[in-house]
């Protein structure tokens, strides 16, 4: 793992778990590193169904989260994403979404330029965080940084 030189994307994901399971950053991890074999978890932040705010790679570093983005971005993850019939859906608590504006707007607050974006934008495949962002940075009045 290195350094980041850069920072240009804060990068929201979900762990595309179903809400009623019980799903931990310490399952998370375990994920990352036993079956994927990360080094560590990929992520920088994971926010849990309570909104319990687990810090997992050194903002510092380079994590593991999005193709080609690595090295410039920072990864936050939301446990939840997917309805009863593994579908993706904005399930989120809102102790979760709370979580979330503050880790933006604090990392906005780091990053000036730093653009706030969905892991879907960076991979047609991806549907994460199964949410819209953009939408979502608007109702918050967190827009900003560089287009």
């Amino acid at each position: 793992m290195g350094k980041r030189k850069e920072t240009n994307y804060i990068v929201v994901h979900c762990s595309d778990t179903r809400a009623n399971q019980h799903v931990t950053f310490d399952d998370i991890k375990r994920w990352h590193t036993m079956e994927r074999a990360f080094l560590d978890i990929g992520y920088h932040w994971v926010i849990e169904r309570d909104g319990s705010v687990k810090q997992g790679r050194p903002t510092e570093d380079w994590g593991a989260h999005v193709k080609y983005h690595n090295h410039e971005s920072v990864g936050i993850c939301l446990v939840g994403g997917l309805n009863e019939h593994n579908e993706p859906e904005d399930n989120f608590t809102p102790d979760q979404k709370r979580m979330l504006k503050l880790l933006v707007a604090g990392h906005q607050a780091i990053y000036p330029n730093a653009v706030v974006h969905g892991h879907h934008h960076f991979s047609k495949v991806k549907t994460c965080p199964n949410f819209d962002v953009h939408q979502w940075l608007r109702q918050e009045g967190l827009l900003g940084g560089k287009r």
